[in-house]
């Protein structure tokens, strides 16, 4: 059983879908593609994946070149971009999870980049979860399952946000303030963060409910820390300065699963959202529509965080233009 990280519904819909869409782009044949658009001039070669848009989407100031290997039988996709000098680097698509060619023999081991994202959606209330539900929580949950099932590779992001090593992500951080807070950041992140913030600034004047929350349930923030996630032995988003954990003045309501995990034992998804700390969705919301996830959303709930994934934004815009 393979689990992904946002909520039940979403999973379920999202992961078959996925599944379906790469394996009719697997042995769809057309003609090479010339600028990234599908067209070609050889017979007997796949077509570019279309998912290859949403990056260029995402990540506007990285070109993307996809050249077929028909060696291997996979394309390979160079991004390239400049940060100071300019950067290249190749990576092969292998059903989207970008891996560099000497991991292609470990492609078990990752899943895609592109996860369903619940995009606009509030939290189910717990008391409605049917016992399915309860059950994917709680695998979600096990220990063995964070640290044997499949999970999203890093080589991409590390490509983009310069942080294969902590040497290299500190050349690319900056500390800014946000919303009043000092807070270390990638580079990438000031001008997205700038954007929510004047939003949320202008929101606050006319939305007690976001301007209560930022002035009196905000204490802190937290963003760069070159660190492993607690469990499961792998580098934290947080390594790669691309995520924010908003913290309040006192820890006396629930807000990251494990903590409540340890309190609450196995029935730790079930408790109420009246009991989690978390932010208002009208803030929520503009952290989404500039680029940014909440991991409010996911199975294991952080309700602290924030992180910067464009590509999981602009993947659900897609899927939900291919539905219409």
């Amino acid at each position: 059983m393979r689990t992904e990280r946002f909520l039940p519904r979403a999973f379920r819909r999202g992961t078959l879908i996925l599944m379906m869409f790469v394996m009719l782009t697997g042995f769809l044949s057309a003609e090479t593609a010339s600028s990234g658009a599908g067209a070609s001039t050889a017979q007997n070669t796949p077509t570019e994946p279309e998912e290859l848009e949403i990056l260029r989407k995402a990540f506007s100031d990285i070109t993307f070149t996809a050249t077929y290997d028909k060696t291997l039988e996979d394309w390979q996709i160079k991004a390239t971009f400049k940060v100071g000098s300019q950067k290249s680097e190749t990576f092969y698509w292998c059903e989207s999870r970008l891996l560099p060619e000497s991991e292609l023999k470990n492609k078990s081991l990752y899943l895609s980049i592109f996860e369903d994202y619940p995009y606009g959606e509030e939290i189910q209330d717990p008391s409605t979860y049917t016992q399915e539900q309860i059950e994917e929580y709680r695998y979600a949950g096990l220990s063995s399952t964070r640290k044997n099932e499949p999970y999203v590779p890093m080589f991409f992001f590390d490509f983009i946000y310069s942080s294969s090593s902590r040497k290299t992500v500190e050349q690319h951080i900056s500390t800014i303030t946000f919303l009043g807070h000092k807070v270390t950041v990638n580079d990438r992140l000031v001008k997205p963060l700038a954007a929510v913030e004047k939003r949320l600034l202008e929101l606050k004047k006319t939305n007690k409910t976001v301007a209560d929350f930022l002035d009196k349930d905000l204490d802190h923030l937290e963003g760069y820390n070159w660190r492993e996630i607690s469990d499961v032995d792998r580098k934290s988003f947080h390594s790669t300065a691309i995520a924010i954990d908003f913290l309040p003045p006192k820890l006396n309501r629930h807000m990251y699963w494990r903590w409540t995990k340890d309190q609450k034992g196995e029935k730790w998804m079930l408790v109420p959202l009246s009991s989690r700390w978390m932010p208002p969705y009208d803030l929520i919301n503009v952290f989404e529509e500039e680029g940014f996830i909440w991991g409010g959303k996911w199975l294991v709930w952080d309700n602290m965080h924030f992180e910067y994934r464009p590509e999981l934004l602009e993947y659900h815009r897609w899927k939900n233009k291919k539905s219409e």
